[in-house]
């Protein structure tokens, strides 16, 4: 079973109204070395399940990793490659605001181990960036892309944005031309999700926010796929578009219900040994000093640990595999949690156009990609224990 490392940022310069990640906006004043320090002890605090590890990728997230220096990322990366056993083809990636990063930057990362980067341009729209409280302008996107390559990266992502207050389909399918204009091998491609305890959260509740209706965003998300796959690029994932080989490997750990460990404020971490249970899902303390304090204490920074039943693992694969392209075998489903699909209830699903079957494997339609929740939990409802 492969294995990943993800590190968790929590800083940004400012915080989107749109974000409900762990991370806060804190200008220029963070404290960069203490919590590089912090990661480093928390990282020998896991000494044992790093230690043989097989790992194939590490990503740092956020808030904004782009904010560190490039010698405080390399620090930690040469700390888990240390640790572990890493794989030849290791996947090292670090998600980048273009405002926060230039070649220098760039060169300097590459020199210090990050192979993939993911820029968080989410449009080149100044209107849609200034809706969405972004600090990056047009032209910080365009720069760094136009340096990307000059800086030694091969495999990089894009993130964009639609479904934003008054958008039209033309003003999305000019964000996606000039992505694709950069030569990119990754796009990611994110509808405008309203969640609690945002500032657009807020405002939706009050009826101060109007987003398109779901109709128009059905629309949406076929141009994109449609669109996107004349390019060259296949949908492997709900949101997720990429050249041939160049998938993100660490996301693909979760989708496919692999081990991870998460270190840093808030970081999440799966991890599951053959023939011992279900496996452990665990989450770290998410205020950034509070969780320093707890690893200088010498203590594991956890919030919450949970051994997952066999029913909480069986809707995690499934929800996971589904989202992807490739779908669900029935055989591993069977070897795995010894269950099976009701023929009776999954014709149902076949019928109304929403999976399809093919090969021993179930995978969303395009019609139930735009539903995919629903369809999941429906799904979910068919399958059965095995005597």
């Amino acid at each position: 079973m492969a294995f990943g490392v993800y590190v968790h940022i929590p800083y940004c310069v400012k915080k989107c109204p749109y974000c409900d990640f762990n991370s806060y906006g804190v200008g220029e004043s963070f404290p960069e070395r203490d919590y590089t320090e912090s990661v480093l002890q928390e990282l020998e605090l896991y000494a044992e399940v790093l230690d043989g590890a097989p790992l194939s990728t590490i990503f740092f997230g956020g808030g904004t990793p782009s904010l560190f220096e490039a010698r405080n990322i390399e620090k930690i990366i040469s700390k888990i490659i240390e640790s572990s056993s890493p794989s030849a083809d290791l996947e090292v990636s670090l998600e980048i605001n273009p405002k926060t990063a230039d070649f220098e930057k760039l060169y300097e990362l590459r020199q210090a181990g990050v192979n993939r980067v993911s820029f968080g341009v989410q449009s080149f729209s100044e209107r849609k960036l200034r809706f969405l409280g972004r600090i990056n302008s047009p032209d910080d996107g365009r720069c760094i892309l136009e340096d990307v390559k000059r800086a030694g990266f091969e495999n990089f992502n894009i993130d964009l944005m639609y479904g934003t207050t008054d958008e039209t389909q033309s003003e999305w399918e000019e964000d996606l031309e000039e992505a694709i204009s950069f030569n990119s091998t990754h796009i990611s491609a994110y509808c405008l999700m309203i969640e609690d305890g945002t500032q657009f959260g807020n405002l939706y509740r009050r009826g101060k926010l109007t987003l398109p209706e779901d109709e128009e965003l059905s629309e949406f998300i076929t141009f994109t796929t449609e669109y996107l796959e004349e390019k060259g690029f296949d949908q492997y994932e709900i949101s997720n578009y990429s050249k041939r080989g160049f998938e993100c490997r660490h996301n693909m750990l979760y989708w496919r219900g692999d081990n991870y460990l998460g270190v840093g404020a808030g970081a999440h971490s799966h991890l599951r040994r053959a023939g011992k249970g279900w496996g452990i899902r665990r989450g770290n303390i998410k205020n950034p000093g509070l969780y320093m304090k707890s690893v200088r204490a010498g203590e594991m920074p956890v919030d919450f640990s949970e051994e997952l039943e066999k029913r909480e693992a069986l809707e995690d694969t499934v929800l996971m595999g589904l989202r992807l392209s490739s779908g669900l075998e029935f055989k591993s489903l069977r070897e795995s949690y010894n269950v099976t699909a009701d023929e009776y209830k999954i014709g149902y699903l076949v019928k109304g156009g929403l999976i399809e079957i093919t090969d021993g494997s179930v995978r969303l339609t395009e019609k139930g990609n735009l539903l995919s929740n629903a369809v999941i939990e429906r799904f979910l409802d068919t399958l059965d224990e095995l005597d």
